[in-house]
């Protein structure tokens, strides 16, 4: 199943990430794909600050690749960009991956295993200047059940204004 989203400033792609943080229950993997500059940093940003983390707090983790934060849950941000290609056993990311903490990956692709793993994948596409696409899928029951649920949040809001 995949959902589509829009976004049409930094403010609400970090609402996406919010909604998105509101239906966590720890434990998942979210793998983010999308140009550079696209918005993931963003949208990550968003999910902190729906786990109850300091917005400003989270950063580009290009040069330490992986931050981790404690909130509601705890969140590792990982940030594969500097590596051409990464496996689980690299630099620990299986413990980092199979947590029960929020584990968000940027350049989720560069995982060698990444087609392999149960995920929430969120792909970020520009479609204007300002505009973005939030494409958001999941090849099992649990992510399934996250996307219905941001479904329902979206429809129902939708019927409110």
């Amino acid at each position: 199943m995949t959902l589509i989203l829009h976004s049409a400033s930094s403010r609400e792609t970090k609402a996406w990430g919010r909604r998105l943080a509101s239906m966590l229950q720890g434990g998942e993997l979210i793998g983010f794909s999308g140009e550079l500059g696209v918005g993931k940093t963003c949208f990550i940003k968003g999910l902190a600050r729906g786990l109850n983390l300091r917005e400003e707090d989270i950063l580009s983790p290009t040069f330490t690749m992986i931050q981790e934060h404690r909130g509601r849950l705890a969140l590792y941000h990982i940030d594969l960009y500097r590596l051409e290609e990464a496996g689980l056993d690299d630099l620990g990311l299986r413990e980092y991956l199979f947590s029960s903490a929020v584990a968000a990956v940027e350049w989720f692709d560069r995982l060698r295993e990444a087609e392999e793993l149960s995920c929430l994948s969120i792909k970020i596409r520009y479609v204007g200047a300002n505009m973005r696409t939030i494409e958001v899928s999941a090849r099992d029951d649990r992510y399934l059940a996250i996307i219905e649920k941001l479904k329902r949040h979206l429809e129902s809001t939708s019927l409110a204004t």
